[in-house]
């Protein structure tokens, strides 16, 4: 059954043994990487073992006979790795074979995330990649021996031996096969189902940008600008036990969003949104106006239900509901508020109300009720200055006019001159054109 086989995959053994309090503490597993050295697993962890009680999602030796599982005792500051198997652990010790009924841990895959399988090894070859470790110098190791029965132990790499039992002896061979943990290459979440009940919501707004726009002209006109911003939106999913972080992840989101993204699983995950809009004013003569582009950004954290779906490099699949937390960050409004228009040469407003222009609103709707928190900020990004060009004007008409756009500082007197001297610039065309016709 173990000769001859380099790879194959041990599907984990799922046991309907009920939770106790006991197996609530666990201590995630170590691996070996490429080099000797050892990380922490994802999805393997020790858990202290109870008698013949198995904890869920045990790790059994073989898929043969389930109710036998890895497990480890420690021994003079050393863990040993063997099987348990009705209550009694047991492991090789100094060429000795101890049965331990008490103080020993089994080895469990965290919420059944675990796929793991075995690689053959000889004296010739180090430990396979990802190799599960009792400790940092030994790694679980097995073979099939005379009678079909797997003989279960340790790899001691440093010997360029596996030690293993038996019956009432323990072996030391040149071959065994070693267990490897299977990493997924990536995820796939879907069939996503919110906690309505404990959704949380908050809304902020923010200046995202600033543009004055003027008419410096002796006529009434339209100024149009086409302005753009540059807004962050965030979404994470994760972290959930028993999966990997940092895995390109491929999630369909429920309703009302329903937006299928690929993403990197368990870390927050931040991209730029450009929204372009045209900013428009029907100027009277020898005017401006300011103009400030408001977003309010909408952030979102709610439990969820779903199902993952780990998908590995040899094509296979495998399935499980989990639950976790989602948040949400994105801009849900965007509207222009345009200040009462003023006399450019002396900064005096005219009698007109402050307006305001929707330029994006999000379609999603929810009836969840919802926690708004407002804060304005303004941006570093300093305002644009669009305006009429210097032509004279055809007529009184309110037709749009060709606009080009200066970047000005915060210096109030720069505001001011600029503006001043673009209208005495425009009055001395106006006058040598009536003068020179």
């Amino acid at each position: 059954m173990w000769a001859g086989v380099e790879r194959f995959t041990l599907r984990v053994c799922m046991l309907a043994a009920a939770v106790s309090g006991a197996f609530a503490s666990l201590q995630m597993a170590k691996i070996r990487r490429e080099g000797g050295s050892t990380v922490t697993s994802s999805t393997l962890a020790w858990v202290a073992g109870h008698g013949s009680e198995l904890p869920p999602h045990a790790v059994v030796v073989t898929e043969n006979d389930p109710a036998t599982v890895w497990c480890r005792a420690e021994k003079h500051s050393n863990w040993m790795a063997g099987a348990m198997h009705s209550g009694v652990c047991t492991v090789p010790f100094l060429g000795n074979v101890l049965r331990i009924e008490d103080n020993f841990e089994i080895l469990i895959s965290v919420n059944g995330s675990a796929r793991v399988r075995y690689e053959n090894w000889d004296r010739y070859l180090a430990p396979p990649h990802n190799a599960v470790s009792a400790d940092t110098k030994r790694f679980l190791a097995v073979r099939e021996g005379e009678d079909d029965f797997p003989q279960a132990g340790f790899l001691a790499p440093h010997e360029r031996r596996a030690h293993l039992v038996a019956g009432t002896a323990v072996e030391k061979v040149d071959e065994a096969n070693v267990l490897v943990e299977d990493e997924p290459e990536r995820y796939d979440l879907r069939a996503i189902s919110m906690d309505t009940s404990r959704i949380s919501k908050t809304h902020e707004d923010s200046v995202l940008a600033e543009a004055m726009l003027l008419n410096p002209g002796p006529s009434r006109q339209r100024v149009v600008e086409d302005r753009e911003v540059v807004v962050r939106q965030m979404s994470y999913w994760g972290l959930i036990k028993g999966t990997y972080t940092g895995l390109p992840a491929h999630v369909v989101s429920p309703p009302p969003e329903a937006e299928e993204r690929d993403l990197v699983w368990g870390v927050r995950n931040e991209l730029d949104r450009v929204y372009q809009d045209l900013l428009e004013y029907d100027l009277p003569p020898g005017t401006g106006v300011k103009v400030k582009m408001i977003g309010t950004v909408r952030k979102t954290e709610a439990q969820y239900v779903g199902t993952l779906t780990a998908v590995y490099k040899d094509g296979s699949q495998t399935s499980r509901v989990i639950q976790g937390l989602h948040i949400d960050e994105r801009l849900v409004l965007l509207r222009a508020q345009y200040s009462p228009p003023y006399f450019i040469h002396n900064n005096t407003q005219l009698d007109i109300p402050e307006q305001t222009s929707v330029l994006y609103k999000s379609t999603t709707t929810t009836t969840t009720t919802t926690t708004t928190t407002t804060t304005t900020t303004t941006t570093p990004e300093p305002p644009r200055m669009s305006m009429v060009g210097p032509e004279k004007p055809k007529s009184d008409s309110l037709s749009t006019t060709s606009q080009r756009e200066v970047v000005v500082g915060f210096n109030s007197s720069a505001r001011t001159m600029f503006p001043t001297l673009a209208l005495l610039v425009a009055l001395a065309l106006a006058t040598l054109s009536v003068a020179y016709p």
